[in-house]
């Protein structure tokens, strides 16, 4: 059995472990709503896009090395199409009506990279500057095609309008990778106290994010989640067949690492932002929560379960 199944099962456990206490912490009355929303704005607005931002400058990521990764930037623009079509096939069979389509397609094109899958991934590939750079691309096509597509979708059906897409543009992840790049372009080398500040506050995402998850879940109706179908169609189609097929096809034109980040990826619950999308813009907010905090219950076990298959199969 591989190495990294046991990274990956330590990580889980990780993860169980921080969005119990988080869960506990919230019942206890210790995490209000008040501390959750300010806790969901920090992270968000400025642990995250730390995170990000010491990722591409402290991994030797190079200009010439995102130019000769454009055509992976390819394959993330096809994979991003053929989950927008699967998920509006598993929200179909599952009975949904078409705002709750809508949002289900959203939910399955974007996963949650930010709370889970960085420090899975980091955990899984330290310091590899490869990974660093296809993760680069995937959160700038992540954040551009969410603000855009995912924004669109999720509204369409809706009278009531959010933000200007421009607004939704500058958010503090991409102004986060707009700088990294530029610093990176004019080969400009920030001081170490300012790099270790930032590599700090991004080190702290990875266990408030979690905390933050577990306290979400303790203010959600699950017993009642637990009964929508089209949760297990995600979490059986989505997060647990389409990574090994993906790793199957994705390794006749990629390396192993790819491949591999590729399938983790494709294996990560939805992100929890798509809920607070919904609300926004008018999109079905039911269905948003539904899957969101059922998936993210079940990868615990899917996650592991995927990377083990992957060991025996490949």
């Amino acid at each position: 059995m591989s190495q990294q199944f046991y990274i990956v099962v330590n990580q889980v456990i990780m993860f169980a472990v921080l969005m119990l206490i988080g869960f506990v912490m919230a019942k206890a009355g210790v995490l209000g709503n008040d501390v959750l929303n300010g806790l969901s704005k920090l992270i968000v607005k400025l642990l995250l896009p730390c995170l990000i931002f010491h990722l591409i400058i402290g991994n030797g990521v190079t200009i010439q090395r995102i130019w000769d990764n454009r055509y992976f930037a390819a394959a993330l623009l096809l994979m991003y199409g053929i989950l927008c079509l699967l998920g509006y096939a598993m929200g179909g069979a599952s009975g949904l009506r078409r705002s709750g389509q809508d949002i289900f397609a959203v939910a399955t094109m974007f996963c949650n990279i930010g709370f889970m899958g960085l420090p899975l991934i980091e955990s899984m590939f330290p310091n590899n500057t490869q990974i660093a750079v296809c993760l680069l691309i995937y959160m700038t096509l992540d954040q551009i095609l969410l603000w855009s597509v995912g924004v669109f979708l999720s509204g369409r059906n809706a009278k009531r309008k959010g933000n200007s897409w421009l607004q939704n543009f500058l958010n503090p992840s991409l102004v986060g990778i707009a700088i990294a790049l530029a610093l990176l372009y004019f080969n400009i080398s920030l001081p170490a106290p300012v790099t270790n500040a930032v590599l700090g506050l991004g080190e702290c995402s990875r266990y408030l994010a979690l905390l933050y998850l577990g306290a979400l879940l303790a203010t959600m109706p699950v017993l009642s989640m637990l009964m929508k179908p089209h949760v297990y169609f995600l979490i059986v189609l989505k997060m647990t067949l389409l990574p090994l097929l993906g790793y199957f096809l994705t390794s006749l034109f990629f390396d192993a690492t790819t491949s591999r980040l590729l399938a983790t990826i494709l294996s990560l619950p939805p992100m929890v932002a798509i809920t607070m999308i919904a609300r926004t813009y008018g999109g079905d907010e039911r269905v948003a929560a539904e899957t969101v905090f059922v998936s993210t219950i079940a990868c615990l076990g899917t996650i592991p379960l995927v990377q083990f298959l992957l060991g025996i199969l490949f």
